[in-house]
């Protein structure tokens, strides 16, 4: 029983290499771009646009897919799959329209184990494990990430040619097979469930806990527990209280911020502040770090503070925190203070993204209708895929034409925009009448 019972609980270790394959590249993808094949941040933008606008239907196509079928297992092995090969394509990748597909498979290959390891979660452990069983396969999700992201320091700041392009392709490679050992894993150890979940009768406190530690520099979900099911019934617009649909907006336009800043700051780490691609790696292991740690303290400042004080906490420090990091550049100093500087401001960026996720969450659960809760949830999580894709196109463009301290001022007023959204939604209270009536047939 012990024996049968550890075998249960190893399978989800089969997402570390694979989540380890996502860290490494992250930052690696946008440096790329400029680096190795020679492009422009516009490009970087674009590049960055595809893989979002590609995860954003695919990731709700799979869970649908995978929830008809009622089979998991493929579904893991389809994304560790899609990863692998898209980090492969990237690594071969000599022109920008190759390396442009490459994202794009990578948007609408690799996201195919996102609703489906939560999922299996619930559907390998008893109820009164859940809550527990999905914060360790979340932890365990966050470590490979971060870990990911320390290879790539090492990697880039040991192992380094003339131009650095050979080395980077490398690292792509080291990713597809890191990905490819998760196939492995995967195989061997992942079940096929005998029964599987609803996910709409899933209980509202699993909404406290954290499945996504690490900030994606683009939209690829990797643990999400609600998947949308597209329908006429579905995504009726009474569906969805006033309070809701305008949180919505205001998730489009934080956001679409948040992405104008991310898509322009690695590239501007290496060329304006001078980091050799390295470093930036290591500002992003710092933002990660301070993500992953302070998680679940957000939680507990949530239920303390409420979710509202939180959000509007966090996201005014990201105001504060996107133009300070070009003001820095004017105090002239040295390479080493830079990197110690931007290692902090990118912490404290990453901070303030543990409490914008967790507020977010729980702002979502507190506004719609309790059995409408799937819907509501996935519509949000398609939000943020849109944002990022109007952030990657607006952050690559305007960072482009109009220099980096346009770009990063830019990205803060979209956040103070989403604030004055945001002051005029009750989040305090839950949705007022009787909510529609369910009709699954």
């Amino acid at each position: 029983m012990g024996q049968e019972r550890a075998h249960d609980e190893k399978w989800y270790y089969s997402f570390l290499p694979n989540n380890m394959a996502g860290g490494a590249t992250s930052p690696l993808i946008p440096l790329f771009v400029t680096e190795g094949l020679g492009g422009t941040l516009s490009q970087v933008g674009l590049v960055n646009a595809f893989s979002s606008l590609a995860s954003v239907p695919s990731y709700i196509l799979w869970g649908n897919v995978s929830d008809t079928a009622k089979k998991r297992r493929v579904f893991v092995l389809i994304g560790f799959g899609g990863l692998a090969l898209a980090l492969l394509m990237m690594g071969l990748s000599t022109t920008l329209d190759g390396y442009l597909f490459a994202n794009l498979m990578l948007g609408l290959l690799s996201t195919a184990a996102a609703p489906v390891g939560t999922v299996l979660i619930l559907e390998t452990f008893k109820k009164e494990e859940w809550a527990q069983r999905l914060g360790d396969f979340s932890r365990v999700g966050g470590i490979g990430w971060v870990c990911g992201l320390i290879l790539g320091t090492i990697w880039l700041g040991f192992l380094t040619d003339g131009s650095g392009e050979f080395t980077m392709r490398a690292l792509f490679l080291v990713g597809a097979a890191l990905s490819t050992l998760s196939m492995v894993l995967a195989y061997r150890w992942v079940p096929e469930p005998e029964e599987t979940v609803d996910r709409r009768t899933i209980n509202d406190h699993l909404v406290h806990v954290p499945l996504m530690i690490a900030e994606r520099a683009r939209y690829l979900p990797q643990r999400i527990i609600h998947v949308l099911q597209i329908s006429s019934q579905n995504i009726r617009l009474e569906n969805f209280p006033s309070n809701l649909r305008l949180f919505y907006v205001f998730t489009l336009v934080i956001f679409t911020g948040f992405q104008t800043f991310f898509v322009a700051f690695p590239i501007f780490l290496r060329q304006y502040a001078g980091l050799a691609s390295a470093e930036v790696f290591l500002v992003y292991v710092a933002a990660s770090l301070a993500s992953a740690l302070t998680y679940s303290q957000a939680g507990r400042w949530a239920t303390r503070f409420g979710s509202r004080r939180l959000m509007s906490a966090a996201v005014t420090g990201r105001i504060i925190l996107f133009p300070t990091a070009f003001a820095v550049m004017l105090l002239g100093l040295g390479r080493t203070e830079l990197l110690v500087v931007f290692c902090v401001l990118h912490a404290l960026i990453g901070f303030c993204w543990a409490s914008i996720a967790v507020a977010g969450n729980h702002t979502v659960a507190g506004i719609c209708y309790p059995g409408l809760r799937a819907e509501s949830t996935g519509i949000y999580s398609s939000m943020q895929g849109m944002a990022t894709i109007a952030g990657a196109m607006v952050g690559g463009f305007v960072g482009q034409y109009l220099g980096y301290q346009a770009v990063f001022f830019l990205a803060s007023v979209f956040l103070v925009l989403g604030l004055v959204l945001f002051s005029k939604i009750d989040t305090e209270n839950g949705p007022s009448g009787s909510p529609p009536v369910r009709n699954d047939h």
